[in-house]
């Protein structure tokens, strides 16, 4: 073996040292700056000439029990145009099965009409009297009694009418095909086509809406379209999105009626047994929740659909806090900033109108046409920063804000020319962009 001179000891360290240094570049620090993401380039052209469905409005409901009912302060905050408004345009409301219960909610719909708003009132369930069980929970509307209940909801307007409130639609029955525990009164699809082909015509100074099923049941919706009778006497197809109700309905479309989605709600499962209260989530996990209600407004929209109203629009998991689960109250939460993209902007009255994309991509584009305005929103659900250019007819200025698990209608930069509008996207927003002609 020979023997190592110093010289040898020197050089092995030397190259001991050198190989170690080289391992350790290639080894990331725990400190570095992580690589740049390069936003992805997307152009979009609207195009006004395809026009869709007429927008009747973004909206949310009552309490519908008790005396927590809207106040003044969160009806303004609700309904109001100001700049920390949400501009809700549709207010739904119960039709109380006791008339002792109907002056309750009177101060919540004037507010709420004061603004503008439309009332669609709803029936949970006729009086127990009418019923078979003589309960408001569960059980038939006997059918003899079919015109008792028709004149008790004309009663009802009326009261409303006299106290100064118009009730712009009233439902038949809330969730006609559901069995559940709490007020209700089940209804067959048949039971129902029968009271509206007898009675839908008697009720007075109103829209008819009908059937609201949980689900937008499709048989139980088409069988009143597909009657005569029932079907001319229905003003709004109505109905819920629970169960996959989502999607297009051909035949209500092809009679031109409107198409209102009247219920829908996420709150993270906490009204669930043994679920972990809602002050103990994330903001993030609160917003990704935020983003598939938004994105079910979409589908709404893609769908032909004319409104969209959500639950509850005072409650800790909704638009604006109710004093629970560490919500302030009379303040606006952060899924009521995301929804008011659609109903701050998107205004009843506006038509929806097409949108094509120059590439393949995974964002919820939808766009609108009205006062001399091309609205687009824009909702980015991945991970992903976008670069989008939007291409008009004709812009003359415009703005674009953002709402994400860090801003609230936070204003962005624009960059028009050529009648182009050029912003960023930011990853999980909601965008809306309004274009003035």
């Amino acid at each position: 073996m020979p023997s190592f001179t110093i010289k040898s000891y020197i050089s092995v360290f030397i190259v001991t040292l050198f190989l170690s240094c080289e391992k350790e570049n290639t080894t990331k620090s725990p400190n570095s700056t992580p690589p740049k993401v390069v936003p992805k380039e997307i152009s979009i052209t609207i195009t006004k000439d395809t026009v869709f469905q007429k927008i009747a409005g973004f909206g949310g409901a009552n309490r519908m029990w008790g005396t927590q009912f809207l106040k003044p302060k969160a009806a303004k905050l609700a309904f109001g145009s100001s700049e920390e408004d949400l501009g809700l345009s549709i207010f739904r409301v119960r039709v109380p099965s006791d008339t002792n219960e109907w002056p309750l909610i009177l101060e919540s719909v004037k507010e709420a009409q004061k603004y503008g708003a439309k009332i669609l009132a709803c029936p949970w369930s006729p009086p127990a009297h009418l019923k078979n069980t003589k309960s408001t929970i569960g059980g038939h509307l006997l059918p003899e009694n079919y015109g008792a209940f028709k004149d008790y909801i004309n009663s009802y307007i009326n009261y409303m009418n006299k106290n100064g409130v118009d009730i712009y639609s009233v439902s038949i029955q809330n969730e006609p095909d559901i069995k559940v525990t709490y007020e209700s009164c089940d209804w067959s699809s048949d039971e129902m086509m029968n009271f509206l082909t007898k009675f839908g015509n008697q009720i007075k100074n109103t829209i008819v809406s009908a059937p609201e099923s949980f689900n937008f049941n499709r048989n139980f919706t088409n069988s009143l379209l597909q009657n005569p009778e029932s079907a001319k006497n229905i003003g709004i197809v109505a109905g819920h999105i629970y169960g996959n109700g989502l999607g297009t309905i051909p035949l209500a479309e092809e009679m031109k009626k409107e198409i209102w989605m009247t219920e829908y709600l996420l709150n993270l499962n906490t009204g669930n047994a043994n679920a972990a209260p809602w002050n103990l989530y994330s903001e993030t996990a609160i917003f990704e929740e935020t983003l598939e209600m938004l994105r079910t407004i979409h589908v709404s929209m893609k769908s032909n659909w004319n409104a969209y109203i959500w639950w509850y629009l005072q409650r800790y998991y909704s638009f604006i806090g109710d004093g629970e689960q560490g919500t302030p109250l009379d303040a606006v939460l952060k899924r009521g900033w995301a929804f008011s993209h659609f109903s701050k902007y998107v205004r009843p009255g506006y038509n929806r109108v097409g949108v094509r994309s120059s590439q393949a991509n995974d964002l919820q584009i939808t766009a609108y046409d009205g006062d001399n305005s091309n609205v687009v929103v824009i909702i980015n659900p991945t991970d992903k920063p976008i670069i989008l250019t939007s291409e008009f007819l004709k812009v003359s200025s415009a703005i674009a804000v953002e709402t994400n698990v860090t801003s609230n209608r936070k204003a962005l930069t624009t960059e028009v020319s050529n009648n182009k509008v050029k912003t960023t996207i930011s990853p999980k927003t909601i965008v809306t962009l309004v274009a003035k002609s």
